[in-house]
């Protein structure tokens, strides 16, 4: 019994002993884990990516006649540039005429604060001679009966009868007042009948 047991020993040993080291191989062997990290560019190149399909195409070669650099169509663009330069005319004209009613303001003034044959005569061409018609109003045909021209005091005399027919006198001792110094101190008889004859008419 003792030389079996002295037997065995030593092989149970060396089962134990070798059991031991394999242990130890396994575990000294590393593991390997494939990781990458956030930031780390990827080993394969990524594949191109497909083009929206919102993106503009490419412009053909052989673009259309009626069109231009920007695309637009000719004759569309034409008439923008038409209406453009129609609008600067419109408005230059405008400043044109604005200009043109102020002076006739001005020399119509004058005429209205005119005093005197020779200063109310003065007024009046320098009105007409502007290219200026007289409107037929009273204030200003009153102030046309003291013009020295006695063809100027008889047109007035014939727009003064047609307003008195639609309105009273405005100024009514003034205007009998002139058409009697036309009635005794014209020189033409035409004059001083058609001033006779409106001032008889006057009530």
């Amino acid at each position: 019994m003792m030389e079996g047991q002295r037997h065995n020993a030593p092989g149970g040993r060396r089962r134990r002993r070798n059991k031991g080291r394999n242990t130890q191989r396994a575990a000294a062997e590393p593991l390997l884990i494939v990781a990458r990290r956030p930031n780390s560019p990827l080993l394969a190149k990524p594949k191109s990516r497909a083009i929206a399909a919102s993106a503009a195409p490419k412009p053909q070669k052989n673009g259309s006649a009626t069109d231009d650099e920007n695309g637009q169509p000719k004759r569309r663009r034409e008439a923008v540039v038409k209406d453009r330069t129609g609008t600067r005319i419109v408005q230059r004209a405008v400043g044109e005429l604005d200009a043109r009613e102020a002076e006739r303001a001005r020399l119509l003034e004058r005429i209205l604060l005119s005093e005197g044959r020779s200063a109310i005569s003065r007024a009046v061409d320098t009105y007409v001679e502007a290219g200026f018609e007289l409107p037929v109003e009273q204030e200003v045909q009153l102030q046309l009966l003291e013009h020295v021209r006695e063809d100027r005091a008889r047109e007035a005399i014939g727009n003064m009868n047609a307003l008195l027919e639609e309105a009273a006198p405005i100024k009514k001792p003034v205007l009998v007042q002139r058409l009697r110094r036309l009635e005794e101190y014209a020189d033409e008889d035409s004059t001083r009948e058609a001033a006779a004859e409106l001032r008889r008419a006057i009530r």
